[in-house]
This record gives structure tokens, sequence and C-alpha cells, in this order.
């Protein structure tokens, strides 16, 4: 029996995506992030008398003729309706379809009408059935896990079965769920509300598997909160760190930040940014999206301080258009942003995701406007908004993240977070400051016909500190998304 596993990708009609990193593709010939964790991780999970495949439309075309005897598909609420047409299509070939992920695990009916088979929940455990009934031409129409499957059972992922030049980074998890019950998110219902680990020499296992690959490829921990379990970070921190990972980074909740030995801890091991959900600046917004209990605004200022200090960045995460938000939401934000010199943000609009709290709230009151799952990007503008107009929450979203993405306000944050010693290569010396990737940088950036670009990339390649080339490399791809410049090359 021979399986393709595939992860769909967005259409081109439906617009740039904040992580679509066209310009970083560009500048370093890759296609896309990070590879969809799904895809290796059942591959390993299938029984080893089947032969599987892989395919990531991110990186490479889905060829449709290729003879297979099932099809495995996910796919995030955003790119779902891709997802639905890859499935249209094999059955239009006769090969049966089996559909995963949180969408799918949500919307089971929808889903049915596109596939053979829909999987309910986590699917480790219940995966060799679906493909022993496949073997059999009994597929079932759903399947259910009866709870929530135990990480240490995991497997490597077959990372072997996917074109990994073609990613700027590996992605990784060591565990999942999530205690806390914020209106806008779905992982608790998908992922229950306790925390579930691999083991933490399961965890040395990947990592050294991924390092074999490249080591100098920067790993994404993709858990929600990496610091969820104080005692495990302890003890994965001290196991990271004599691996010598070139850098790595990691989602955190803001109440996990503020011990001054686990951000040490964290450095000494390789971490180098932390994502962290802030959600709003408003105190009352965040009572609204039932996220108080973790994100006091008060309090911010300090964990900021505390973890730059210990030469972490932080990549912001924002979400504007909650039922308390009123019109100077968005001057404090970018206000907050900069202020604080959080280098990097994404900015997002509320977006109602199927089975969360907000999704049922909206339906509820009538607020949502449409169910284009596409436009469910954290980008557009699915829902009535209380306290303000569709136009002006959708508007004023643009406006902040082409404002915080400027040249101007992007050098001025760079420099403050260089001056704490972030985005600054450990190694200090003649031979780096004069690097081959440093010099063809400048040569390129010399032949800009636009001034102002030409003049953020000198500024930010030579100053007094050794700055990371990625950095800068990143923010001209996120100045580039703000701004719609698609055909730009360095």
């Amino acid at each position: 029996m021979k399986i393709k596993l595939i992860a769909p990708a967005r259409k081109p009609e439906w617009g740039e995506s904040f992580w679509d990193l066209k310009t970083l593709c560009k500048l370093t010939g890759r296609k896309a992030g990070g590879a969809p964790l799904a895809l290796p991780t059942f591959a390993a999970l299938t029984p080893s008398d089947t032969e599987v495949i892989l395919t990531d439309e991110n990186v490479e075309p889905i060829n449709f003729d290729e003879k297979v005897d099932l099809v495995g598909i996910t796919g995030m609420t955003c790119v779902i309706p891709r997802s639905y047409e890859i499935a249209d299509e094999y059955r239009k070939r006769g090969v049966p379809v089996v559909m995963g992920g949180i969408h799918v695990s949500m919307l089971p009916e929808e889903t049915i009408q596109h596939c053979d088979s829909v999987v309910i929940g986590e699917a480790e455990e219940i995966w060799e059935q679906v493909v022993r009934d496949a073997q059999k031409n009994n597929l079932q129409k759903f399947y259910r896990t009866s709870g929530f499957p135990n990480l240490i059972n995991t497997p490597i992922p077959r990372w072997n079965l996917l074109k990994n030049n073609k990613y700027f980074y590996f992605t990784i998890q060591s565990g999942r769920g999530c205690p806390y019950d914020c209106e806008f998110c779905s992982v608790k219902v998908f992922n229950g509300r306790k925390y579930r680990h691999k083991t933490i020499e399961q965890v040395v296992e990947e990592v050294k598997t991924l390092q074999k690959i490249d080591s100098k490829k920067v790993i994404f921990f993709t858990d929600d909160n990496i610091l969820a379990v104080p005692k495990y970070t302890e003890e994965l921190m001290a196991k990271l760190t004599p691996l010598k990972i070139k850098a790595w980074w990691a989602q955190a909740s803001i109440n996990r930040l503020k011990d001054n030995k686990i951000l040490e801890s964290m450095y000494k091991a390789g971490c180098r940014v932390v994502f962290v959900g802030f959600e709003s600046v408003s105190q009352k917004s965040l009572d609204t999206m039932n996220k108080s209990r973790i994100n006091k605004v008060e309090e911010y200022k300090e964990m900021v301080d505390r973890v730059h200090s210990h030469r972490i960045a932080i990549f912001g995460s924002f979400v504007l258009g909650s039922d308390n938000d009123k019109e100077d939401i968005f001057t404090e934000t970018t206000k907050f942003i900069n202020k604080n010199n959080i280098v990097f943000s994404m900015v997002n609009i509320i977006t109602p995701f199927p089975a969360s709290k907000l999704y049922e709230k909206l339906e509820k009151e009538k607020r949502i406007l449409h169910k284009n799952w596409e436009q469910y990007n954290a980008e557009s503008v699915c829902f009535k908004p209380c306290l303000m107009s569709e136009e002006s929450l959708q508007q004023n979203h643009k406006n902040i993240v082409k404002e915080i993405y400027s040249y101007e306000g992007m050098y001025e944050r760079l420099t403050s977070a260089w001056e704490k010693g972030i985005f600054v290569r450990d190694k200090k010396g003649f031979r780096t400051l004069f690097s081959l990737g440093r010099f063809i940088f400048t040569l390129k950036s010399l032949s800009l016909i636009d001034r102002r670009r030409r003049k953020f990339i000198l500024r930010s390649l030579w100053n007094k500190n050794i700055t990371s080339v990625s950095a800068i490399s990143s923010a001209l791809n996120y100045h580039d998304y703000t701004e719609g410049l698609k055909n730009v090359t360095l």
C-alpha cells in the first residue's frame, strides 16, 4: 500500500500572509518557514509494511497523477478550502481520502462532504487502525479518539521524507495541552487542559536528528507554552545546553517569564527568541478575552525588561477588535511596541475560529459575517465589532503593521536590541565582522534604487555591534509584507 500525506498551501489569490516570508524566500532560495510537523510525525506512525510519501504544497506542487492507494490531508482553518479542493480532486480519481487536524475535528460534518473519512481529535493512537482499515477497503466514516494520546509513545518524525533544504527552520514539539481558556483560542478543546510531555530523552534525540540534517538551522519549539511545567523546563534546558544548538525559538506565557534562573538557563541552552502572547495593552480587553488570569498589563514592562536583560528577544503577539477595544487601542498598541523596543510583533485581528468560545458567542449574537474560511487568517475582519466599524478595524490594523515595520521604526527598535546584546553574534572579532555574507549583503544593497531601503540595510549591517544578518533580513521581509511589495528584490 502507498500513502501520500499532504499539507496544503494558501492560494495566490488569497493574498500574502504574514508568515509567507516571501522576501526571505527570495533572498535565500528557500520556499517556506517550517515544515508542517504533522507530515513527518504521521509518516513515522505509519506501519512499516506501508510506503509513505509526503508533499508540502508550500515547497512543491502536488502530483495528482502519482499512483497512490490512500491520501491523508490536514490544514488549518485559513487553508481548509484548499484542503477540500485537493481532497475533491483525488476522490474524482477514485483515491480514498482521510482528513484530520483541528479544523476538521471541530467541523467533521462539513469535512465529510469532501472526503471518505474524518479523524476527530489527536490521531496518534488511532492512525494505525485507519491505515489497516484502508488496506481492507473498510474505512470508517468517522474515527474518534477516546482520549488524549500519551506522547511518550510518539516516534521521531521521519524528516528524511521532506525536502529539508527548502525550509528556514526545523519544528519540534515537546508537549501539548493548556489549562487556560482564552476566548479566542481552541487549543484546550483540541489538546485538552492537562499538559502532556514527551520524555526529555525523546526531545534530545529529536534535536540530535535535526542537527545531523543541518546543524546551522534554527529550531522552533511549537509547544504553546514551553515553560508550562517548571520542573520539566529545568531538566530540558540542562539537557539541551550540551547540544550547542545554534539558536532556538519558543512560545511562553507571560507568567512563566518572571524567573531569572529559567531565563538564564534558556539562553545557555540556545534560546534567542521567545514568542509572547500579550494579546492586548488594555486590561479590560484582556478581561473580555478571559486572558487576565495570566496577563497583567502593569507587569508587561518589567517582564519585557527582564527577558531582554538575558539577551533574549521577544516576538510579541497582539489581537485587535475585542468587544472592549475602542478606537484608541490602535495608538496604544503601537506606542507599547515602540516604547518597549519589541523588534518583531504579529498584530492580528481577533478571529472566531470554530469551536472557540468567541465563535460560539458571535454565532449566537449573529455577528459572524461569513464562513469563507480562507479569510479566517487573523488578518481579515470576519465579524461585526462591538465598539468600532468593520472598516475601521480593518484599516487601522493595516496602519499599525505598516507603522511598526517602517524602516525608521525597525531601525530604532533594532538599535535598542543590539545595545542589550540581542540579535548580536556571540563571536566578536575581525573575521566575524567582515564575513562573506555581510559583504554580499552589502554589495547587493548598493545596487538598490530605493534609497531608504539601502540606508536601512547599510546602517544595520555596519555599526559598532556585530549584528545578526538574519534579523535584518527578517525586518526587510516584514516591511515588504506591510507595503505589499511582492516583487521586491535585494
